[in-house]
């Protein structure tokens, strides 16, 4: 029986969209219910705590930090973890959470606003960012120091799927969603992948994919091809005697 499950959500959240993939990954429906960077009653009534994501399963709150063993425990199979590579997919998802997601968020924090809607959503956010951050017209100065700060980041990912079509080879893990987490407010406030990273390109594409069609097999080389027939001989009339 398909359970009763619901992730609470905010769009520009990393912690948020990784969630949304894991599900699709494992094949759970889930309700989604977008909670306003500016308003959390509904998401405090629901689960009792204010962190986004939080799952709601059955009746019971999954928190944020808990969803990707609470997934693997419920649904263990497609996996978060194949092959031997538990810990490594762990760092890398930290990894993507930690330092990719701040040197993106660096970089777009001043156009999220445009994502939206409300125009009270969007004070608030604003307002919040610049005490943790700074003056707006500072950072909307220094985007193309912090766009520089992030293309070597990027590189690297792209890097890592030389020869494969997720991090860790033929499967996702769940260091493929930590990373796509990380780099999703790009994606959310309509940011372009720089040119020249087409793995990393495509393995975005893939990661949108999940859950709606069948996965791309990792790419590998090009099959060789097949040796041309011989030809045969006709065969002889036979001899009249």
């Amino acid at each position: 029986m398909a359970p009763r499950a619901t992730l609470y959500y905010m769009p520009i959240s990393h912690w948020c969209v990784c969630a949304e993939r894991m599900l699709a990954f494992k094949g759970v429906r889930a309700e989604i219910v977008r909670v306003p960077y500016h308003d959390k009653r509904t998401l405090l009534a629901a689960t009792g705590q204010d962190y986004v994501p939080a799952l709601t399963w059955d009746g019971k709150v999954v928190a944020w930090k808990d969803i990707p063993e609470f997934l693997e425990t419920e649904r263990p199979l497609p996996t978060l973890f194949p092959g031997n590579h538990r810990g490594v997919a762990e760092a890398l998802d930290e990894w993507g959470h930690l330092h990719v997601e701040e040197q993106v968020w660096r970089f777009v924090v001043t156009k999220a606003p445009g994502s939206f809607s409300d125009p009270v959503e969007r004070w608030v956010f604003e307002e919040i960012q610049s005490r943790v951050r700074g003056p707006w017209a500072l950072l909307e100065q220094r985007r193309e120091e912090f766009r520089n700060d992030l293309l070597p980041t990027l590189a690297r990912i792209d890097r890592m799927l030389e020869g494969r079509a997720w991090i860790l080879g033929p499967a996702p893990s769940l260091a493929d969603f930590g990373i796509f987490g990380g780099l999703s407010p790009l994606m959310t406030v309509g940011e372009p992948i720089p040119e020249g990273l087409p793995r990393l390109t495509a393995w975005i594409d893939r990661m949108r994919r999940i859950g709606t069609v069948a996965e791309a097999p990792p790419p590998g080389p090009a099959p060789r091809p097949k040796a041309a027939a011989k030809p045969t001989r006709p065969a002889r009339p036979a001899k009249r005697r």
